[in-house]
């Protein structure tokens, strides 16, 4: 999975121990054995409607709103927790069906997201070092992309 990856989980355990629909967002390539993924909602209490991040509302966000990516409603990506996944679990569950892949971020928005992301104060050390690493690789991967398509 690449990062930006929008997933929709059938059967998300959140904290109280429920589980149910969620859709997730991917934010890094998984190369180090885990994927670090956060929750959306579509609920605005105590959320701007600002595009973009909001680090300093009472739940730190990233918004997007309709028509801003692949997502049908104004979608608020939650900063507040981030979770992680060994890399083999979540795709095992991808490949189960328990997960599906709903869509893309742009490029744009995933740039300002993972930005965003890594300033959060309940972002871990380790975690802000993986999503910082893995925003030099895609800016490595797509400067290199673009060159190699100037030589064509």
């Amino acid at each position: 999975m690449t990062p930006g990856t929008i997933l929709l989980d059938d059967t998300f355990r959140f904290s109280d121990g429920t589980t149910g629909k969620k859709l997730l967002v991917v934010l890094n390539d998984g190369e180090n054995g885990v994927y670090i993924v956060v929750k959306t909602t579509s609920n605005s209490n105590f959320k701007s409607n600002n595009y973009g991040c909001q680090p300093d509302d009472r739940y730190p966000n990233f918004f997007c709103p309709r028509g801003s990516c692949c997502l049908s409603k104004d979608t608020w990506i939650q900063l507040d927790q981030f979770f992680e996944f060994k890399t083999h679990e979540l795709v095992s569950r991808h490949f189960s069906g328990n997960i599906k892949r709903i869509g893309l971020l742009p490029d744009e928005i995933l740039d300002q997201l993972l930005d965003c992301a890594i300033t959060c104060e309940d972002i871990t050390q380790e975690q802000g070092k993986v999503l910082s690493e893995c925003a030099k690789q895609i800016v490595k991967a797509r400067k290199a992309k673009a060159a190699g398509s100037d030589t064509q």
